[in-house]
């Protein structure tokens, strides 16, 4: 793998011919229930594959060969950035605000981001947003590395609503891909245009451990 991370406004280049029918009510319904509930539409939409390994299950994290196939199921991330604003004591601290379309099953989410330190992700419980703050801590621990040096640097706000296809626990990498995902929505978000590939998917392994999953591999990065 390597090069830039894609970007498109265009369904046709990320889907098969086949699937653009079920796909284009799918992303209409995350912009729509994006606006109705953040009151904006979203900038822009961060996806990430779900991915199936044709060779070597289970055996990529102990840096054995495998052979990833990435699929058409996905997880979608709309985003909206919320700048900082310093004139107002409520907002000078970056919030993140998560939820899903599946409400029922994975209730929203609130946090701050800290400007000092990193993401507290409490690994003992199984909850969905540590996925996504998994994904913010390697994104953001890349951004300070390249921008600490730029004077009152701080990271911005998000307004984020997640659809996702990948079906839990069916060894397609949901996780994985909400990891990832997450990773590119917090790049994108703090102003980094260009995202390299491998160095993405590098990222996303290394920030998944934080979760107390062990991904990731020498080919298993492929994907």
């Amino acid at each position: 793998m390597s090069g830039i991370v894609p970007t498109t406004d265009s369904l046709a280049e990320i889907y098969l011919e086949e699937d653009l029918e079920a796909q284009r009510p799918r992303w209409e319904r995350l912009g729509s229930s994006f606006e109705q509930r953040y009151g904006r539409r979203p900038q822009y939409v961060s996806r990430s594959p779900g991915r199936v390994n044709l060779i070597g299950e289970h055996i990529d994290y102990s840096l054995y060969e495998v052979m990833p196939m990435a699929i058409s199921l996905d997880i979608l991330l709309a985003v909206a950035v919320t700048p900082l604003d310093h004139s107002d004591s409520h907002q000078s601290v970056p919030q993140i605000k998560i939820a899903n379309i599946n409400a029922t099953k994975f209730q929203d989410r609130q946090f701050e981001i800290p400007l000092q330190g990193d993401i507290d992700i409490d690994a003992s419980t199984h909850e969905w947003s540590n996925y996504f703050k998994a994904g913010l801590r390697g994104g953001l621990e890349w951004l300070r590395r390249r921008r600490g040096s730029e004077e009152h640097w701080t990271p911005v706000g998000m307004d984020i609503l997640v659809d996702g296809s990948v079906p839990e626990g069916a060894g397609l990498s949901s996780s994985s891909a909400l990891v990832c995902a997450s990773a590119l929505a917090v790049l994108k978000a703090n102003g980094q245009e260009s995202v390299d590939q491998k160095g993405l998917v590098q990222l996303a392994m290394v920030s998944e451990r934080a979760v107390g999953v062990n991904s990731g591999g020498y080919v298993g990065s492929m994907a």
